[in-house]
């Protein structure tokens, strides 16, 4: 079963909430957020209402301080469920908007993208299956942005202010 509990505390204390699904609104259940519970499936925790702002992907476990899914503050608005966490994980990267350019295909994680990648850039890619996240910086940490089966022509389609591109993550259940 697919569940999160939100507390307004570190160490799960305070005010809780338990979410079974996707909330496009959490401030009217809890007002901040500093530690958290997952009791099934992968989320997407947004620092703003409407699936909007920083986002914090997170999979099952238990996250005392909000500093242990990588946020910035104890602000957390709005979440949502993320699906194709299971099967086989695959992408597609260019190096230029609307998949033009250079690409190349990954199937696993990459802890440090330069490595493998003449650019830090990304403009545009296509998630030919799974859900990956993209980390502004290597080892997986910065700021997050998931991208689930689809297209992707921009980065503003993601979510990111900039195509720079530090490590990739592929979303899977344990």
């Amino acid at each position: 079963m697919e569940m999160i509990v939100f507390f307004e505390d570190k160490d799960f204390q305070g005010k809780s909430y338990e979410c079974k699904g996707d909330s496009v609104d959490l401030h009217s259940y809890i007002h901040r957020c500093n530690s958290v519970k997952i009791e099934g499936g992968w989320w997407v925790m947004f620092e703003r209402s409407n699936f909007t702002g920083y986002q914090y992907i997170i999979g099952p476990g238990e996250y005392n301080d909000f500093h242990h899914w990588m946020g910035f503050n104890d602000c957390v608005r709005s979440c949502r469920i993320i699906k194709n966490a299971k099967g086989p994980c695959k992408l597609k990267l260019f190096d230029r908007p609307n998949f033009d350019g250079q690409s190349l295909e990954m199937t696993e994680n990459m802890k440090s993208f330069q490595e493998n990648w003449p650019r830090r850039e990304v403009q545009s890619c296509k998630v030919l299956e799974g859900s990956w996240v993209f980390f502004e910086h290597p080892n997986f940490s910065g700021r997050q942005y998931l991208l689930e089966k689809g297209e992707y022509r921009h980065p503003s389609v993601w979510g990111a202010l900039k195509a720079t591109v530090g490590s990739i993550r592929r979303i899977m259940e344990l």
